[in-house]
């Protein structure tokens, strides 16, 4: 967890090659926000707009706040092999 409190939120930069997320925010009842970044990162925000706290993607808390936003831990996928796999065997004759 990247906790710093006191400090303005700020806008965070997505990360190259990796997935993008639409960036939104989520008011909360206890007041504060939620706020999810392009980079997937997510910070607390109290109602004066400092944030409280922060998690990054690889942060083990991360999918329990990531739910808020309907978003789920994927694993990573992999080529498909075998039979039905495309592969480059040249043109048709």
């Amino acid at each position: 967890m990247n906790d710093e409190p006191g400090q303005p939120e700020s806008p965070q930069t997505p990360p190259t090659g990796g997935r993008r997320f639409k960036a939104r925010e989520l008011p909360l009842s206890d007041g504060g926000r939620l706020v999810l970044h392009a980079n997937g990162s997510i910070d607390h925000v109290d109602d004066a707009g400092h944030r409280e706290r922060s998690w990054a993607l690889d942060d083990p808390e991360w999918p329990q706040w990531a739910l808020r936003f309907g978003l789920y831990v994927q694993d990573a996928t992999v080529p498909p092999t075998g039979r039905n796999a495309e592969t480059n065997l040249g043109p048709r004759r």
